[in-house]
């Protein structure tokens, strides 16, 4: 019998990696998401990062759908060396949302535009982190 994580596991295709980063995100004009947080750059928390995708948390409710305009720089600590990922400006769209508790949403969102030394260096931080 296989567990939600692994069936999860193989349906995205490529590993996860559980993580606490800020990032700025801005729902792009062309989204079918017209309210007042359009055009407005809102913080959130990412919470895991794919070479596909990552999921974060918000206070907003976004739907799916929605075009996303993402920025983040990935960190990484040491003992006593810090390296720095980035930073990265992509665009990916919202594949889900689940409410939680706090008034507080996860998303899943699916990269859509990501260039190739961005996607380079998101799978040698997924790589050198376990």
């Amino acid at each position: 019998m296989t567990g939600i994580n692994e069936a999860r596991q193989e349906r995205r295709g490529y590993r996860r990696l559980r993580v606490n980063l800020a990032v700025v995100f801005r729902v792009d004009k062309t989204s079918k998401t017209r309210m007042q947080i359009e055009n407005k750059d809102i913080r959130a928390t990412m919470i895991d990062l794919g070479e596909g995708g990552l999921s974060i948390l918000t206070n907003y409710s976004i739907p799916e759908g929605s075009i996303l305009s993402m920025k983040f720089t990935l960190f990484k600590v040491e003992s006593d060396d810090v390296s720095f990922y980035g930073p990265m400006d992509i665009t990916g769209v919202v594949k889900y949302y689940h409410v939680l508790s706090n008034n507080e949403f996860r998303l899943g969102i699916v990269f859509q535009k990501i260039e190739k030394n961005d996607l380079g260096e998101i799978a040698n931080f997924i790589g050198s982190s376990g």
